[in-house]
């Protein structure tokens, strides 16, 4: 295990930085979007990603934090070519979100576990805990992510 954490760690330090989402870019996809100013330079989330051809790794890490009681997520999106996706937990608490049509599903990440989403499956990432959620994912190259996708379902901390 000391190998693939060492190679995740690399992954973080060497791969380029596909996405960094601070809350003031974000606060469109939340159902209340009214915050202090100085939450809004907070980063929600980053993408790093590595590529080995045809085949795409990413590391995505969220930090634990909500808006108004909605938890910090990824944007999501949806693959315009039909390609599968897997992620794998290896740090924190988190939700898969999955959406196709009216059919929705909701995956409570364990640490470790392989996830496939299938093809058509729009599919988003919340951090439900209080540390960083870090989620590897294996994509292909040529998946075509659409982010204009609208969920359905929102997630919020419990009072």
């Amino acid at each position: 295990m000391k190998n693939f954490a060492k190679t995740i760690s690399e992954i973080e330090k060497y791969a380029r930085k596909g996405k960094t989402e601070k809350v003031k870019n974000v606060l469109k996809w939340y159902k209340d979007p009214h915050i202090k100013s100085s939450e809004k330079n907070k980063i929600v989330y980053q993408v790093f990603v590595k590529e080995f051809l045809p085949l795409n790794i990413a590391l995505t890490v969220i930090n634990p934090g909500n808006i108004n009681g909605e938890y910090f997520m990824t944007k999501g999106h949806i693959h315009k070519s039909l390609k599968e996706e897997f992620y794998v937990l290896l740090e924190g608490k988190g939700i898969l979100f999955l959406q196709k049509g009216n059919k929705v599903k909701t995956i409570h990440l364990k640490k470790g576990e392989l996830v496939l989403i299938e093809k058509s499956y729009a599919h988003r990432l919340i951090n439900t805990g209080d540390k960083k959620l870090e989620v590897l994912t294996v994509y292909h190259e040529g998946s075509k992510p659409s982010y204009n996708f609208k969920f359905k379902k929102r997630f919020f901390k419990k009072k």
